[in-house]
């Protein structure tokens, strides 16, 4: 509604009465809207493009999307683009305000450079396993026992076995290879460099095992650890997208990790004959690693599989008593092999005559 005052304007949410003066007011401003920097950034040079004379421009920030009392004031006002760097809290939203006296000019644009603050990647996952020198997998144990055994560790400190063991086992049998690997990211989508380090279980300090690394996986001579149990860790840096002094690192150790290169030691008893059979007894041992399984051959004839005396094979030094039935008159050469839970075998043999 025009008046002789001026023009009279109504606002609705929130209601208002507004007067329009036919002459133009002596200073005014106006607010942009909320920037999401996406994270919590660091602020640098506020720029604008036209005509700035007679307007000052001020700034605040927060880490609310509206702003509120946990924003910060608005800053000490910016006239002159050669002193024009934002002065006001990193934080994650910006907002600036263009404060205009008469005579004002003409602004194009605002802009505010910023640089997000770098967020650290993660290393979610770290496995270690067993391969023939060729690249076909290994098993860790022979095929017709039970599952191999394996755990994987992941960043939030759970891990996933099969049988529930409590360290995955690495056999080494001749020309196999071991390989670590790993997964990990980064929020930012930086590009990630890698180290890998090892320690035994008795050592104290980390040793490099091969630093910078661009690919998610590391293999390597299985012959280069001696028997015993070994941590793996892997490091994760997003240095080659950010300056030193604003890159990041993670890293994650793996699950005790079982070397195990030595065969049981097997020993036979003396046999001795019971009516048209045979029976010995047989002791095995291994340093490294718990017994899996035993069986018997004879004559260079099939596999007979043999449970422990005690009833399950599942210690490092476990007896066996052997019982072959209607067994020929005459010599037989019998062969007795047994295998640790990293698919080590030792042999022994027994000649009855």
């Amino acid at each position: 509604m025009e008046t002789p005052n001026g023009l009279i304007a109504a606002t609705g949410n929130l209601g208002k009465i507004l007067r329009i003066g036919s002459q133009p007011g002596s200073t005014g401003w106006f607010e942009s809207p909320v920037h999401d920097a996406g994270t919590v950034a660091r602020w640098g040079r506020l720029f604008w493009r036209g005509d700035a004379t007679g307007v000052a421009f001020r700034t605040r920030t927060g880490n609310s999307i509206r702003p509120d009392a946990t924003w910060s004031d608005w800053s000490a006002p910016i006239t002159d683009l050669a002193h024009s760097n934002v002065t006001s809290p990193n934080a994650r939203y910006v907002q600036w305000r263009a404060e205009m006296s008469a005579p004002a000019g003409n602004l194009d644009s605002v802009t505010i450079a910023y640089l997000p603050q770098n967020t650290p990647p993660v290393v979610r996952s770290v496995n270690v396993t067993s391969q023939a020198a060729s690249g076909a997998k290994t098993p860790a144990q022979p095929a017709s026992t039970s599952a191999s055994y394996s755990i994987t560790v992941t960043d939030s400190g759970e891990s996933s076995s099969s049988v529930g063991t409590q360290s995955q086992t690495v056999s080494r049998a001749g020309g196999s290879q071991i390989q670590i690997s790993w997964q990990a990211d980064d929020p930012d989508g930086d590009r990630l460099i890698y180290n890998v380090y090892f320690r035994g279980e008795d050592e104290r300090e980390w040793k490099l095992l091969r630093a910078n690394l661009a690919e998610n996986s590391y293999l390597l001579d299985g012959d280069v650890f001696a028997d015993g149990r070994y941590f793996f860790k892997v490091t994760a840096s997003d240095r080659p997208s950010n300056p030193v002094e604003y890159a990041h690192e993670a890293e994650l150790v793996s699950a005790p990790v079982l070397v195990d290169n030595t065969p049981p030691l097997v020993t036979a008893g003396p046999p001795r004959r019971s009516g048209s059979g045979v029976e010995f007894e047989v002791d095995a041992e291994d340093r490294g690693s718990i017994l899996r399984r035993c069986e018997y051959s004879v004559d260079a004839g099939p596999w007979s599989p043999v449970e422990a005396a005690d009833g399950v094979t599942d210690s490092s030094r476990e007896r066996f008593n052997i019982r072959i039935p209607n067994l020929s008159p005459g010599e037989h050469l019998v062969v007795i092999r047994v295998y640790d839970v990293t698919g080590n075998a030792g042999l022994a043999k027994v000649v009855v005559r």
